[in-house]
C-alpha cells in the first residue's frame, strides 16, 4: 500500500498534461498501426490468406486500429477502416460500420471516408431500389452524400445516388441540379455499388446524360432533355433505349405549342444527315402539330439523303410515313405508303412467297393495310387483302384467320365470326389467340355464360374449376383476365370483380406488370359492380407502381369523370395518358367526354370524333358522341350516333338507356 506522499505523486503523474514531443510520438505510434492494419487487409484482399486464416488476419487489423485510436483518439481514418471492416467483413455489423463512421466524422468533418461509408449505409437502407422509400434513411443518405460531394466534387457516385434519391422523394429541381454535376463529372473507377443499389444502373458518362434526360423531362423542360439525351446518343450511339428515351420527349410534346422540340430535331436533323431517328422524330412532332404537309416533306427529304444501298434505314422511313398518314387518317396515302414499302421489298402481285423471312414482313405489312381498310369502311378492300393474304402466305398461317375473324365481328356478322373462330381453333388447337376470338364473338351475340364456360375447360386444374395458386400457371392469369373482362363487358361486375381477384392472386411477385394487369382489370370491374372506391384505389396501386401508366391515368380519370368528381384532376390524367398514346381512341373518347363534362364543347367534339373516326366499332363512343350532338342541338347526328351505338350493342343497361335517348320505341 502506498503511503499518503507517493499516493499525492502518483496521482501527480497521471494528471500531468502530455508534453508536445509525448503527443507527437503517439500520434506516429498510431499511424504506424494504421498502416500495420492496412497491410493486413491488404492480405486479406489481395487473396494471400483466405478461410480461417483471412478471418484471424482482419482479427489482427482489427486490434491494430483499436490500438491505434487509443493512441490518437482524432485520427479519424482509424474510425473509418474499423467502419469498413465492419460494413464489408463477417461477422458484418452495420450498427459499428455507422458507429464508427460518426466517430470519424466527429473528430474530422472532413473526412471524406467516413462520410462515403455512413452515405452507403443510409442509402441501401431507404430502399432506394425497392417499392417502398425509406424517407428518414433518405434524408440521412442526402446529408452525407452531400458531404461527399462537398469534398469530392467530382465524384460521379456522390451526385448519381443525390439525383436518384430525390428522384424518388419527387424533389425534381434537386434531381436535375445533381444530375447535371454527375453528367460534368469524370467516368468513375467501380461502378458495382450503385449498380447494386440501382438495379443494375451505369455509372457512365451517357447514363448520366440520359437520366438527366429523364429528369429534364418529368419537369416538362423538353428542350433540354432533348439536348441531353442527344450527349447519350452521341457517347454511345449502340444504346436503343437512349432513341425510345429521345421518342418519349417527342411523345410529350403532345399537339400544343411544341416549337422548341422542332427546333431542337431539326438542329439534330442537320447536324445527324444521315440519322433516321431525327427526322422521324420530327416528323411524328409536325404531324401531331397538324402540319402533316411538313412531316411527310421531312420523311421524303431524310428519304432523298440515303443511298439506294442504304435499305435498312430507307425501309425504317418508309414506314414511318406509312405511319404518319395512317395516324393522320389518310387512310389511301397510308395504304399506297405501306404497297410501297411492299414494292422496295420485291413483293408484287400475288406470287407465293417461299421466304420465310419475306413471309413474315409481308404479314405485317398487310395486316396493317387490313386494319386502314377496315377503319376507312371499306368492307370489300379489306376482304381483298386477306384474300391476297391467303395466295402469298398460304394456307397455313393463323394470323389470317385472326384478321378474317376480326373483319367478321366488326361487320356485326357475329354468328359467322363464332363459326369462323370455332373453326380456327379446332384447326390450330395451340394457339389460343382463337380460343379467346371464339369466346368473344360469343360475348357478342349475348352468350356470356358459354363464353366463360368455353375459357374455363382450359384452366390448368380443369373441369372449369379454379385452379389453386400453387399449380396455376401464367397461361390461368390470362383467362382469369379475358373471363373478368368478359363479365364486366357484360355488365355483371360482381362476378367480373371475383375472378380478377383469382387472377390477382396468381401474378407472380417477380412480375409486376402482370400484377398491374390484374389491378386494372379488377378496377373496371369494381367500377361495373358501383364499387367507385374500391376501382379507384385499384388504380391508384398500379400509378403508385407506375406513376406514367397511361391505361391507369385514363381509366381513374375516366372514373371521376363519370361520376362528376374532381374534373379537373381527371383532366389532367386524361391529357397525360392521351401524351402517351395519342393515337389511342379509348383515351381520347375520354378526353372529350371530360371537356364535355366541363362544358368545353368545341373540344369535346374534336377528341370525339377523332375517336369515332379511329375506332368506328365502339357504342360507348358514338353514344358520347351522340350526345354531344344532342348538347349542340343537331339532333339529326344525334340519332344517327346512338342508332349506331345501340347496333353494336346487345340488351343490357346500356341498350336500355340508348333506346329511351332515341324515344323507346325501337326493337
Amino acid at each position: 500500500m502506498l503511503t499518503a506522499r507517493a499516493q499525492n505523486s502518483s496521482a501527480n503523474t497521471v494528471n500531468a498534461p502530455e508534453t508536445a514531443e509525448t503527443l507527437r510520438l503517439k500520434r506516429e505510434l498510431a499511424y504506424a498501426k494504421l498502416l500495420e492494419a492496412q497491410r493486413y487487409v491488404f492480405k486479406v484482399r489481395n487473396g494471400e490468406v483466405e478461410g480461417a486464416a483471412a478471418a484471424a488476419t482482419i482479427k489482427l487489423a482489427q486490434t491494430s486500429l483499436q490500438e491505434a485510436v487509443r493512441l490518437d483518439p482524432t485520427l479519424a481514418e482509424a474510425y473509418t477502416a474499423l467502419a469498413e471492416i465492419a460494413l464489408f467483413y463477417p461477422p458484418r455489423n452495420i450498427e459499428e460500420a455507422i458507429r464508427q463512421g460518426n466517430a470519424a466524422v466527429k473528430v474530422n468533418r472532413n473526412n471524406l471516408g467516413g462520410h462515403q461509408i455512413l452515405s452507403r449505409i443510409y442509402a441501401l437502407r431507404s430502399g432506394l431500389n425497392g417499392q417502398q422509400l425509406d424517407k428518414a434513411m433518405a434524408a440521412l443518405a442526402i446529408t452525407e452524400l452531400r458531404e461527399v460531394a462537398r469534398l469530392a466534387p467530382n465524384d460521379a457516385e456522390a451526385w448519381a445516388l443525390l439525383g436518384e434519391l430525390y428522384l424518388a422523394l419527387g424533389r425534381t429541381d434537386e434531381a436535375i441540379d445533381a444530375l447535371s454535376h454527375w453528367s460534368a463529372a469524370p467516368a468513375t473507377v467501380n461502378p458495382v455499388f450503385f449498380q447494386t443499389i440501382t438495379g443494375g444502373r451505369e455509372l457512365t458518362q451517357d447514363a448520366a446524360a440520359a437520366r438527366l434526360g429523364e429528369a429534364l423531362l418529368r419537369a416538362g423542360r423538353l428542350r433540354e432533355a432533348i439536348t441531353a439525351i442527344r450527349r447519350a446518343i452521341s457517347l454511345n450511339p449502340e444504346n436503343g433505349s437512349y432513341e425510345e428515351l429521345l421518342s418519349r420527349v417527342v411523345d410529350a410534346s403532345g399537339g400544343g405549342d411544341n416549337s422548341t422540340v422542332i427546333a431542337e430535331l431539326k438542329s439534330m436533323v442537320a447536324s445527324e444527315p444521315q440519322s433516321t431517328t431525327a427526322p422521324i422524330l420530327l416528323a411524328r412532332v409536325q404531324a401531331r402539330g397538324g402540319r402533316l404537309d411538313d412531316a411527310v416533306q421531312t420523311l421524303r427529304a431524310a428519304i432523298g439523303r440515303h443511298p439506294e444501298a442504304d435499305k435498312e434505314n430507307i425501309l425504317a422511313l418508309r414506314l414511318a410515313l406509312a405511319q404518319t398518314y395512317a395516324d393522320a387518317l389518310h387512310y389511301t396515302e397510308a395504304v399506297a405508303a405501306y404497297e410501297e414499302v411492299l414494292k422496295s421489298q420485291g413483293i408484287t402481285g400475288n406470287t407465293p412467297l417461299t421466304d420465310e423471312a419475306q413471309q413474315r414482313f409481308a404479314g405485317a405489312i398487310l395486316r396493317r393495310i387490313v386494319a386502314l381498310h377496315r377503319s376507312a369502311g371499306n368492307a370489300a378492300e379489306a376482304t381483298a387483302v386477306i384474300e391476297r393474304m391467303r395466295k402469298l402466305l398460304g394456307s397455313n398461317d393463323p394470323t389470317i384467320e385472326v384478321e378474317n375473324i376480326e373483319l367478321l365481328r366488326g361487320l356485326g356478322k357475329k354468328s359467322e365470326a363464332v363459326q369462323a373462330a370455332r373453326a380456327a381453333r379446332q384447326r390450330y388447337p395451340d394457339q389460343t389467340d382463337f380460343l379467346f376470338l371464339e369466346a368473344f364473338a360469343l360475348s357478342d351475340l349475348g352468350k356470356v355464360d358459354e363464353a366463360v364456360t368455353l375459357l374455363r375447360s382450359r384452366l390448368s386444374s380443369g373441369e372449369g374449376k379454379p385452379a389453386p395458386p400453387e399449380n396455376a400457371s401464367l397461361a390461368d392469369f390470362e383467362i382469369y383476365l379475358r373471363i373478368s373482362a368478359l363479365y364486366t363487358q357484360a355488365g355483371r361486375g360482381t362476378e367480373g370483380v371475383t375472378v380478377a381477384r383469382q387472377a390477382l392472386g396468381l401474378a407472380p411477385s417477380e412480375r409486376p406488370d402482370l400484377k398491374m394487369a390484374a389491378l386494372i382489370t379488377l378496377s373496371s370491374a369494381q367500377e361495373r359492380a358501383g364499387d367507385t372506391k374500391g376501382a379507384e384505389d385499384s388504380l391508384r396501386q398500379v400509378l403508385v407502381a407506375d406513376p406514367d401508366n397511361a391505361t391507369a391515368l385514363n381509366n381513374l380519370g375516366y372514373f371521376l369523370v363519370e361520376h362528376n368528381e374532381r374534373l379537373n384532376e381527371a383532366l389532367e390524367m386524361i391529357q397525360r395518358a392521351v401524351k402517351a398514346e395519342p393515337t389511342n381512341p379509348s383515351f381520347l373518347d375520354s378526353l372529350g367526354w371530360a371537356y364535355f363534362k366541363l362544358g368545353q364543347l368545341d373540344d369535346a367534339e374534336r377528341y370525339l370524333a377523332d375517336a369515332a373516326r379511329r375506332s368506328d366499332g365502339s357504342a360507348t363512343i358514338q353514344e358520347h358522341l351522340g350526345d354531344l350532338y344532342q348538347k349542340r342541338g343537331r339532333l339529326e347526328q344525334a340519332r344517327a350516333a346512338w342508332q349506331k351505338s345501340l347496333s353494336l350493342l346487345n340488351e343490357g343497361e346500356q341498350a336500355t338507356r340508348l333506346k329511351q335517348k332515341l324515344g323507346g320505341n325501337l326493337k
